[in-house]
């Protein structure tokens, strides 16, 4: 964020082969480890590293990560970045192609036509003879205009920023420095808002980034153009969209805070670990730019800030440990399309709750943190989980589901808007060769929720949205159950419905499914999704697969 000013004025202008049981256990639950590195940047550190000390004093947490800038008239720093490994952290270098004393000295097109080889080279000998891992962000803030790498500032030709880009790695690794980490790290908001200056398009390649990262700030109301923004609506679709397109890479938050001014700063900081276990579970680092700036970003702007952070650094979710950081990998999975299986049924299927039919099916077992994407607290296994049937005959598709629900049965909306309580949505695509890629629906695409009503007056309901009325011929009974509490569902929609479509023996087609769960509140407070994410309802290309046996 060095020189940020240049761009403050425009800054966010657009701102299972498993039985079919049900046990709620807490022992069922499949507790995926998930770690979140934290990282700091301290203006005066890592030269003085008391600066750091003092921060993991304040903080609770020593962190894993020190951040720090150099500008292109500098050697590589040596001492400094043993003054963080000897701490036990990595070292983050924002490496700005510039001069601080001379904005116009560096320019992209030098460095592609080899003016900087020299210079480049004589860093990249020195992360070689350092020996450690050294993380490298090179460039960054590029969809941003206040700095000359920026692509507006480059014939508004991302390719220019890409080609540069590759000349650094690649010169790094003709001199065999394999201990860089590369950390590519757009704005989280474009600046100008045109199709040019999309960052999507300056990725340089998967075999020239490392690590994707963030940069974004609560500016609330200290700017003009500014207003109070929520934690999670400042990085989640930005992390949403690189992890679909690059699903082999982590991503951190490569530098974020907030401001006091216009809004609660304490609970915008106590939001963020339920933030990072599920709406932003992918994010594997954090950076907090802990400075006094253009406005107060440290963690102790007040004594309400800061009792925030170090109570949310006790949660085990933050790591601390830059030997593990240094070596961090997507875990292996991520990004791959879950298959579930609907089982041909051996007979009639009668739609009375009972699921006496289903004793050979394969159920979808959504009991586990993992499935939790939307909504900020989770109460375990009782609060929200379930197992998911699906069968079929060439009349029917059918749907069955055990759900444990503390509060069941919380429903009072009625077609449309039986999302909006306890429900279960479901999204299907009725054409085998549909493009897997697609982001949007096509005519072949559904979504069916199936409410379960409020067990008195409101009785349950399946709705499909793009027809918008309920499938002809379709049926549904919802039962509570009490141990353990939650309620059963069993349903029936006629392939009729849909068209002409009739599944076969090995037919796979795209599908996906959500929970949905109100509880005293009376509206959707949480949501577990089987395989996308909290767009699964309209982006096709985040969901998974069902096939016909």
């Amino acid at each position: 964020m060095k020189s940020k000013l240049l761009a403050v004025s425009c800054l966010l202008l657009v701102c299972m082969s498993v039985a079919w049981s049900m046990s709620h256990a807490t022992g069922d639950t499949v507790i995926t480890e998930r770690k979140v590195f934290l990282g700091v940047f301290r203006e005066g550190a890592p030269k003085n590293m008391a600066l750091i000390k003092q921060f993991e004093t304040q903080a609770g947490k020593k962190p894993a990560m020190i951040m720090w800038y150099q500008d292109w008239a500098q050697e590589f720093p040596k001492e400094e970045a043993q003054n963080v490994a000897g701490y036990g952290a990595v070292p983050h270098i924002v490496w700005e192609p510039w001069y601080w004393s001379d904005h116009n000295k560096v320019k992209l097109q030098d460095i592609i036509d080899g003016k900087w080889d020299g210079y480049i080279r004589s860093w990249a000998k020195s992360v070689k003879e350092f020996g450690q891992p050294v993380f490298l962000r090179v460039g960054h803030e590029f969809n941003m205009e206040g700095y000359p790498w920026g692509i507006v500032n480059n014939d508004k030709d991302p390719d220019i920023y890409i080609k540069a880009y590759r000349r650094i790695v690649d010169i790094f690794r003709k001199e065999g420095a394999d201990n860089a980490r590369w950390i590519w790290a757009p704005m989280n908001y474009s600046f100008p808002d045109e199709s040019w200056n999309d960052w999507v398009k300056a990725y340089p390649g998967d075999n020239y980034v490392d690590w994707i990262g963030f940069d974004g700030y609560n500016w609330g109301t200290t700017q003009s153009w500014s207003d109070w923004q929520a934690l999670k609506y400042l990085f989640r679709d930005q992390m949403r969209k690189a992890h679909k397109l690059w699903p082999n890479k982590p991503i951190m938050i490569a530098e974020f805070a907030s401001t006091e001014q216009g809004g609660d700063k304490a609970a915008w900081i106590k939001e963020l670990p339920s933030y990072l276990k599920t709406s932003m579970r992918d994010i594997d680092l954090i950076v907090w730019f802990d400075v006094k700036k253009e406005t107060d970003w440290r963690i102790n702007s007040s004594e309400r800030s800061l009792a925030a952070f170090k109570a949310i650094m006790k949660d085990p979710l933050f790591s601390s440990f830059g030997e593990e950081l240094a070596q961090v990998t997507v875990p292996a999975g991520r990004g791959i399309k879950k298959t579930a299986i609907a089982t041909k049924a051996s007979g009639p299927v009668k739609i009375d709750g009972k699921l006496d039919e289903w004793s050979n099916c394969v159920p979808l077992v959504m009991k586990d943190i993992s499935f939790f994407k939307e909504g900020l607290v989770w109460g375990g296994l009782a609060d929200l989980s379930g197992d998911i049937c699906l069968m079929w005959d060439d009349a029917n598709l059918y749907l069955a589901a055990k759900v444990a629900d503390k509060i069941p049965l919380v429903n009072k909306k009625k077609n449309q808007d039986i999302w909006n309580g306890d429900a279960i949505e479901m999204v299907i695509s009725l054409d085998p060769g549909a493009d897997q890629r697609r982001d949007s629906f096509d005519r072949t695409d559904y979504q069916v929720g199936f409410g379960t009503g409020d067990g008195r007056t409101n009785k349950p309901t399946i709705w499909n949205w793009q027809r918008r009325r309920v499938p002809t011929g379709s049926e549904i009974v919802v039962k509570k159950t009490d141990k353990p509490l939650g309620y059963t569902m069993e349903a029936k929609i006629p392939w009729a419905f849909f068209g002409a479509f009739v599944p076969t023996t090995g037919a796979k087609i795209g599908f996906d499914i959500a929970l949905d769960d109100a509880d005293l509140a009376g509206e959707r407070e949480k949501q577990f999704i089987w395989n996308g994410d909290y767009y699964f309802y309209k982006d096709p290309s985040v969901w998974g697969i069902v096939e016909f046996k």
